[in-house]
């Protein structure tokens, strides 16, 4: 085997963290969309609209 050559070990450390990488990511992205929903449903609330916040 070539030195080279990326070990079992090696291999899933990478995938591991990449895995790590995209969960922050996904969590970046759910922070703001829940955001953006508590800014739509205060504006329906200012508005008199009543509501069933989706977020829980």
């Amino acid at each position: 085997m070539s030195e080279e050559a990326e070990t079992i070990y090696e291999r899933v450390a990478r995938l591991e963290d990449e895995v790590a990488s995209l969960r922050s990511e996904l969590d970046v992205f759910k922070k703001a969309l829940r955001n953006k929903i508590a800014r739509h449903e205060i504006r329906m609330i200012k508005e008199g609209r009543d509501i069933s916040s989706i977020i829980d």
